[in-house]
This record gives structure tokens, C-alpha cells and sequence, in this order.
């Protein structure tokens, strides 16, 4: 995740554990000289070969993020990264039964280490969401309707061969008037990732949108890396290509295509005061910049971006009045966000 560290300078503390200390194990063994040979390749489970470190004191960890872990809020604020801010404007199309957007989301992400002693983070990010819906009055939609989801995600070394990507979003989706079951939402993602070669990844797993219209898709594709200025992700359901574009101080600029599922689904309050589960679903493609270190960007990550769109297939459905759904037209989409 794509995010620079931010805290209170006073009454922090030092953390309670050093993150880069080692333990005095002994070096590993020099490879390449009197016939021990070259070091192995890229395994296909497990980290790559390095100094050992002193076993784990216990077989089941005593504490989630280590045994050196602390409960105080003043240390919970170490673990907290920039916030993250992202502002979508999708216009009407004039139509007859039309709808216009604005979406803005926000959420800062914790990152805690070392994870159930797995030597990886976990990353928790508290969001809130604000969808405005204009023109909405005339079709029967509030003029607003809210988010805010806890998410999860953990991922196993990338630099392993086989690596596994796992996500969670536990969330209130409501105009806060009709709050029900159906308000309360699980999404989230299962992944792997199996490298083919060095330039060459197969991914696959499955994403989970809980929506009345879309529950969830399988997730397959490819991802290749010609050369070290190109990213082609050929990835559904979210593919995207991307080019190196320019040189701004220490920051690059890629350029890029991409496409998308977007929409969200809430609980809202109808003209008639009935309360029903709504979905707002449509297709995305997209073009545009993002900015970031070099590194971050041949990896797919980024700290912001600026882009265009175009928003097609769109679609309002209503779980008790089916009869009441209907199809926005086709319009256009500007974006931008920071740390997203």
C-alpha cells in the first residue's frame, strides 16, 4: 500500500521493539567459492535464502502483532500511514430518468508487523464514504448515501514464487435513515499470484462484492513487465496497461489505460418511506496519470493519480421493487486521489 507515515511528535514514545534489529544468529555460509556452489533460485514457497534468524520462542503466538506488541492508542499512532483521499465527479446525460455522482472517499491505513509472527503485515484501513446523488429526487433515491467499512488485507512475501493476497471489508452501506440488515456488507478478495518467469506473473483467486446484481467474479489474468518502464496487467475483473511518461524531481509519471466495475450498493429510504437494498452498477474505463517513486510504479502502487473516463452499462436496482429499476445513460467520469 502506497502510503508515507505520519504521527504526533510528542508523547509517542520509542516503539517497544526494534523492527530492524537482529539477534547475533551467525552468518550464512558463502556460496560461489570452494565447490559449495551458486545460491538457490527463486523457491517456490518460503523466503529466499538469508542469515538465519533465532527460532520463535513459542509455537503459538501470545499476542497478534508479536510478543512485543503494545495495546496503548499512543502506540497504535505509530502504525498509522497518510491518509488516503479520492474525489470521482460522474455528470447526468440528460436523459429522461438520469443520475449524476459525486463520490468521495476517505480512510487512513494501519500497518502492524509482523502479523501472527508471520514476519508480514497486516494492513487496517477505517474508511468512510459520501456518495451524492443529484437528480435522484425525480426517480425516488435520497440525495445521499454513506459508507464506512473497516478493511483488512494481508499478503505472503511477494517475493516468493507463490504468494497469496487475502482481503476484507466489513461495512455500514446506508443513506443512515434505513438501517437494516442488508446495510451491514462483507466484501473482499482471494488471490494468488504464481511467477512464471522474472517478467511474468499468473494470478487468479476470486473478488466478493455482496451486491444484489453482482455477488461476486472470479479473477484470472496476466501480468508482464516487457521491460522495466511498462506494466501490462491483463487482469479481470480490473485490467489495466501502463508506460512510463516523464520525470517530475524524484517522482515519474506513467501513463495508463484501465477498466473497471464500479457502483457501490446501500440501503435507502424510498419516496413512498419504504426501505429497500439498492444497487448502483456500471463499467468504467478509464485513462490517465499517476505519481510515485520509480519503484512503486513497476510495482503497480502509486501515491496519486489524475485520470478521465468513460461510465457505460449503468444500471439501478432495487431489491423489493424490481419493477421501479432502470438504466441511467452513458456519460463521462473525472477522478483523482491521493494515496489510492
Amino acid at each position: 500500500m502506497q502510503l508515507v507515515t505520519f504521527q504526533e511528535s510528542s508523547e509517542l514514545g520509542e516503539p517497544g521493539f526494534d523492527p530492524y534489529g537482529n539477534s547475533g544468529a551467525p552468518n550464512p555460509p558463502g556460496f560461489g567459492s570452494d565447490n559449495v556452489g551458486e545460491p538457490p533460485d527463486r523457491p517456490w514457497f518460503g523466503r529466499p535464502y538469508t542469515a538465519p534468524k533465532d527460532p520463535p520462542s513459542g509455537s503459538i503466538p501470545n499476542r497478534l502483532f508479536g510478543s512485543n506488541s503494545s495495546t496503548r492508542f499512543s502506540d497504535l499512532l505509530r502504525f498509522a500511514e497518510t491518509p488516503r483521499l479520492q474525489y470521482a465527479w460522474i455528470p447526468d446525460s440528460r436523459g429522461a430518468q438520469d443520475l449524476a455522482q459525486q463520490e468521495i472517499d476517505f480512510s487512513v491505513v494501519f500497518a502492524f508487523p509482523n502479523f501472527l509472527n508471520t514476519e508480514r503485515p497486516i494492513y487496517v484501513a477505517p474508511s468512510f464514504g459520501l456518495n451524492l446523488l443529484q437528480g435522484a429526487g425525480s426517480v425516488g433515491l435520497p440525495n445521499q448515501v454513506y459508507s464506512g467499512v473497516l478493511e483488512l488485507q494481508w499478503q505472503t512475501d511477494p517475493q516468493e514464487r507463490f504468494n497469496v493476497d487475502l482481503g476484507l471489508g466489513i461495512g455500514v452501506h446506508s443513506d443512515f435513515k434505513s438501517l437494516t440488515g442488508d446495510s451491514i456488507r462483507l466484501t473482499g478478495h482471494a488471490l494468488f499470484n504464481l511467477a512464471i518467469n522474472e517478467d511474468t506473473t499468473f494470478r487468479g483467486g476470486v473478488v466478493y462484492y455482496d451486491r444484489l446484481d453482482l455477488k461476486m467474479l472470479p479473477a484470472i489474468g496476466l501480468l508482464w513487465h516487457p521491460h522495466p518502464e511498462a506494466r501490462i496487467d491483463l487482469f479481470f475483473p480490473r485490467p489495466r496497461i501502463s508506460q512510463y511518461f516523464t520525470t517530475i524531481n524524484n517522482y515519474d509519471a506513467w501513463w495508463y489505460y484501465g477498466a473497471e466495475y464500479g457502483g457501490g450498493s446501500w440501503t435507502m429510504q424510498q419516496d413512498g418511506g419504504g426501505k429497500t437494498q439498492t444497487d448502483i452498477n456500471d463499467i468504467r474505463l478509464t485513462t490517465g496519470f499517476e505519481f510515485g517513486l520509480a519503484e512503486q510504479l513497476r510495482q503497480g502502487e502509486h501515491i496519486g493519480f489524475i485520470e478521465a473516463g468513460l461510465v457505460f452499462n449503468r444500471k439501478v436496482v432495487f431489491r423489493d421493487t424490481p419493477q421501479k429499476n432502470f438504466d441511467p445513460g452513458t456519460t463521462i467520469m473525472l477522478r483523482a486521489g491521493i494515496g489510492y
